[in-house]
């Protein structure tokens, strides 16, 4: 890989849509770059001039959908005697994380930020916190 190289326009824009389909084919980002021959940082330079951002969130999205499809398969395979249970929840869990990195939306942990039950944070008034922020504060520094 040589980025050295002066790649005209048309030539890195189709780099860009080479890495991003193999992203979406379920290879890595990195994979992808040195496979196309470009490099990561100029690949990820490159994908914001010609404007590939949905582009790039859908190949993300395909990536992802692709480590829930090898989570369906390992657990084939550990149901089929194929691979050994603790091996398989390693795997397992090694892809859900990937998978809620990339699409948190439908794979990620549910957050729920929430008060404290004598002091909610909805229906409070800018006031009201401000008061309740400097009574924390007076009861935690003295």
């Amino acid at each position: 890989m040589n980025d050295m190289v002066l790649v005209s326009p048309d030539e890195r824009t189709k780099q860009v849509m080479q890495v991003l389909e193999l992203i979406e084919g379920g290879k890595s980002e990195n994979g992808s770059c040195l496979y196309v021959g470009i490099n990561r940082a100029t690949f990820r330079a490159a994908a914001l001039r010609v404007k590939a951002g949905d582009s790039y969130a859908r190949a993300l999205e395909g990536l992802a959908q692709d480590q829930v499809e090898r989570m369906e398969s390992t657990i084939e395979d550990m149901r089929e005697g194929r691979l050994d249970a603790a091996q398989a929840r390693v795997e397992l869990d090694a892809r859900k994380w990937f998978a809620s990195k990339f699409l948190p939306r439908m794979y990620g942990d549910r957050q729920v930020v929430a008060g404290d039950p004598e002091a909610p944070l909805t229906g409070m008034s800018a006031e009201q916190v401000e008061a309740r922020f400097m009574e924390l504060m007076q009861k935690h520094t003295l």
